[in-house]
């Protein structure tokens, strides 16, 4: 299990209280590319159709991650991502 595999994970079963933005980007540009739109301000939107049937993940598939202080990703966002990660994993069968 390499590093990213290992975040997701912990973001999963015991998110942070927070993370740096870098790492989320990192992680969102991974899983996510070319799906991923920077909004201005604080928010990244993650459009992703194979979300789209599952709770939690608005009528088209949209994560929606604000960013607080300008630096840093609350827990409870965290653990949303990782689950969307967690999705997309077992429909593609990674």
């Amino acid at each position: 299990m390499g590093q990213r595999e290992k975040r997701v994970h912990t973001w999963l079963t015991n998110p942070p209280k927070d993370a740096p933005i870098d790492e989320v980007d990192a992680i969102l540009k991974y899983y996510f590319s070319g799906k991923l739109r920077k909004k201005t301000g604080s928010h990244r939107v993650v459009r992703d159709e194979r979300l789209a049937s599952y709770s939690g993940f608005q009528p088209y598939g949209e994560i929606t991650i604000s960013v607080k202080g300008g630096q840093r990703v609350k827990g409870y966002q965290l653990q949303m991502l990782a689950r969307a990660i967690q999705i997309i994993e077992e429909i593609e069968g990674i």
